[in-house]
């Protein structure tokens, strides 16, 4: 026995003396980056592009009949009148209704950059200060629908293309920009914007949609400004469960109804832990990234040997839940609920709807089995409405780097890393045709301002607006 004990005090000694020399070796890696010159933009030019851009009404609904088509014609043409470039410099497509692809041709046949927004926006929502759609600057701030989500980036990129154009400095390689107007309701612009290049034979070096933003306080003991990229996108599922039942009159209700049958789904799929914390590679590179600026030793400890304490982080995101729960695993949210439309009356039938994010190393088919199994002996049926499965990662390379350079040379102090995006975006059709699609909005923001998206009373800051273009105008010259 008391040699047991001393192999076993030797052992952890040995792994104690393991875990502090990878953590001492944990060091951050991030080279020095220089900042970017100042550059003479045409602020006011900017401001007026976006303001005009807010003011068309361009909600999206996925029940057609409650939209109006003219906002999102009028705008097209407002684009080409504003940028005669796209006429004289460009080659303009259309595809379906609500696709639009510029294309600058470049003068090597160097894989393209593809720039990507959306310029349809949601409803209104919520009890505004102002008109939604009032396009005005207040308090420094351009006020209105789709000033963050997201046609600031959309105006950021064209005034960036205007500006490179003005300073007539030719182009390398092609650059698109692709911008959806039916992103907000899963339409399918992007998919037929994909399927057009993928048809042409066309690879991007890399595409570059919204997504992370530069964020504070979300890693622990990370106190500098983090850029947060999206290499990586989580599936979505939705799925609606159904109970049946005779139904009647309420005044003498069955031991069991179709609102009890679901009400025992319910309990079952809340209580039972069916998708459970998880690593994944876009995590483990964000812990390997972030983990080294951490402050504290023992937390640049944990994260510099997740072999041993992987259980300790799973513990603590549980604790913590919020972003860096939803990023471990494989989210299940109910929604939507119906049955009966009176206090007195049971249903025939009763359903609820429940939206799943799927992590990436999972997929649609894995997630219907863990229900149907957890499920097996309730009689409700199990209906998948709609599946897109994670997308795959996109590489953490020297076209990763470029990027990371780039924000850099905008915002010096903020340390840059992968990110798994928990949102669906356009941009994961674009796997299919590029290794490298990452999805980054270029700016800073508070969780007040992440809170205005899809939102009452969203508007971008003059100073996000004019850094955001810097961002595009540098990146531009970046990939040249």
């Amino acid at each position: 026995m008391p040699q047991l004990i001393t192999a076993l005090l030797v052992a952890l000694l040995v792994v104690l003396i393991i875990m502090i020399i990878k953590t001492l070796q944990f060091k951050p890696n991030q080279k020095v980056v220089d900042p970017s010159p100042p550059l003479d933009l045409n602020e006011k030019r900017i401001i007026e592009s976006l303001k005009a851009m807010i003011r068309f009404k361009t909600v999206s609904y996925v029940d057609k009949r409650k939209e109006d088509p003219k906002p999102f014609e009028l705008f097209k043409s407002y684009l080409v009148k504003r940028y005669p470039w796209i006429e004289t410099h460009a080659k303009l497509e259309y595809l379906g209704d609500r696709g639009i692809l510029i294309h600058l041709k470049g003068s090597t046949q160097e894989a393209p950059l593809v720039l990507m927004s959306h310029y349809d926006v949601v409803p209104k929502n919520g009890t505004w200060a102002y008109d939604a759609f009032l396009g005005d600057v207040i308090d420094d701030r351009v006020y209105g629908r789709g000033a963050l989500d997201t046609k600031g980036t959309l105006c950021s990129i064209m005034e960036a293309v205007h500006h490179h154009i003005e300073q007539k400095t030719p182009l390398k390689r092609d650059l698109y920009l692709a911008f959806g107007g039916d992103e907000e309701i899963r339409g399918g612009s992007a998919d037929m914007i994909v399927e057009h290049l993928r048809a042409q034979g066309i690879q991007p070096a890399m595409v570059l949609d919204e997504g992370g933003a530069i964020v504070e306080g979300m890693f622990p003991g990370v106190a500098k400004p983090i850029a947060v990229i999206g290499t990586a996108e989580k599936g979505f599922m939705a799925v609606t469960l159904k109970a049946h039942d005779a139904g009647g009159h309420a005044s003498t209700p069955p031991k069991e109804s179709a609102i009890t049958l679901l009400a025992n789904a319910i309990t079952r799929l809340n209580d039972r832990q069916l998708f459970p914390v998880k690593r994944n590679l876009v995590m483990d590179q964000m812990f390997d990234t972030l983990g080294r600026h951490s402050d504290g030793f023992m937390m640049r400890m944990i994260f510099a040997n997740l072999w041993l304490t992987f259980p300790l982080v799973r513990f603590l995101s549980k604790r913590k839940g919020g972003q860096l729960l939803a990023m471990l695993k494989t989210t299940q949210a109910f929604t939507m609920m119906q049955g009966s439309e009176a206090i007195n009356v049971l249903p025939s039938e009763a359903s609820i709807g429940i939206n799943y994010r799927i992590i990436v190393g999972e997929d649609g088919a894995h997630v219907e089995t863990k229900i149907r199994q957890a499920l097996s002996d309730l009689p409700i049926e199990v209906i998948v409405d709609y599946t897109t499965d994670p997308t795959t990662v996109s590489h953490d390379d020297k076209t990763y780097d470029k990027l990371t350079q780039t924000i850099r040379k905008i915002w010096p102090d903020v340390i840059t890393t992968p990110y798994l995006m928990m949102a669906a975006t356009d941009s994961r059709y674009y796997h299919k045709i590029s290794q490298h699609v990452y999805r980054f909005s270029a700016m800073p923001l508070s969780q007040e301002e992440f809170a205005m998206i899809h939102a009452a009373n969203e508007s971008i800051h003059v100073d996000n607006l004019i850094n955001t273009v810097r961002f595009y105008v540098q990146l531009i010259e970046d990939f040249n």
